[in-house]
């Protein structure tokens, strides 16, 4: 069903453009209508893919519990918490994003005669941070109570890209001279990549696996597509500058791996430097 309805936006939307350009089409191409611009913003991901970076069971029978049991993993281990008998006693139970920069380019080209309605394409990159805690619990040996269980937390993190290319249209509802408040719409191809995903223990850094630790790739991502709807003003700084603050909402699928391809709300908000 989201494949259909992601589907069924690109052809409406190209569809609009076809309209568009079929009208300017007998109108000699004015370079004045060109824009560049420089995005630089906030990304709010959906948190429905962030339990990869647990290191739970869940998550990969090759995450936190695979790595401390490893034996040439286990010296340095015993020698941290003084006994062999050490375990996970807790993932982290709310896997979450941190709010990500985002950074980018902007393209569009002015179609109507008041200059105040577009096509555009943006191409973003986004850095998304994962930093949760979890639990390891053991017999500690200089704990001479009833109970000599100790419970130590450790910092887990997930670093992973995201490259969006969005395609569409901005239709002002609002314009006078020196400023213009509008609408878009637009289609989302993105690309997602996992670059790393470890734990870190007595000050050293321990890296997690999410497929065979034999094979040799082994970073997880892929394509995924989507849509969405924004709002933004624009207004004058220069006779050649403008200055456009804007929001995106998107519906978009992220590609992870093949058991994890969800569709969800993604958010951005920013501002844009564009020269015309």
């Amino acid at each position: 069903m989201n494949r259909k309805l992601t589907s069924l936006l690109f052809t409406l939307l190209f569809t609009a453009l076809s309209i568009f350009a079929q009208d300017d089409y007998e109108e000699e191409i004015d370079s004045s209508r060109f824009s560049f611009g420089i995005n630089f913003g906030a990304h709010f991901a959906n948190n429905n893919t962030a339990k990869i970076y647990t290191g739970s069971p869940s998550a990969t029978p090759f995450g936190i519990d695979f790595v401390i049991k490893q034996q040439f993993n286990q010296q340095e281990l015993l020698n941290f918490f003084g006994t062999p008998d050490y375990r996970v006693e807790e993932y982290p139970f709310d896997p979450v994003y941190r709010t990500a920069s985002e950074i980018g380019l902007h393209f569009a080209y002015q179609f109507d005669s008041s200059f105040s309605n577009s096509f555009f394409i943006d191409v973003n990159i986004a850095q998304l941070k994962f930093e949760q805690l979890f639990t390891i619990g053991y017999e500690d040996p200089l704990n001479q109570s009833i109970d000599p269980t100790t419970f130590q937390r450790f910092p887990i993190f997930g670093k992973e890209n995201r490259f969006h290319i969005n395609l569409g249209v901005q239709l002002s509802f609002y314009h006078n001279e020196g400023s213009n408040a509008y609408f878009s719409a637009f289609g989302n191809v993105n690309n997602v990549e996992m670059k790393r995903n470890y734990i870190v223990i007595n000050d050293r850094e321990y890296d997690l696996f999410h497929s065979d630790v034999n094979q040799a790739k082994q970073r997880l991502g892929g394509f995924g597509y989507g849509g969405g709807a924004g709002l933004g003003f624009k207004f004058d700084l220069t006779d050649q500058l403008l200055a456009d603050f804007y929001y995106n909402a998107y519906y978009t699928q992220i590609n992870l791996k093949e058991e994890l391809q969800p569709y969800g709300s993604h958010h951005a908000i920013g501002l844009r430097i564009i020269w015309h």
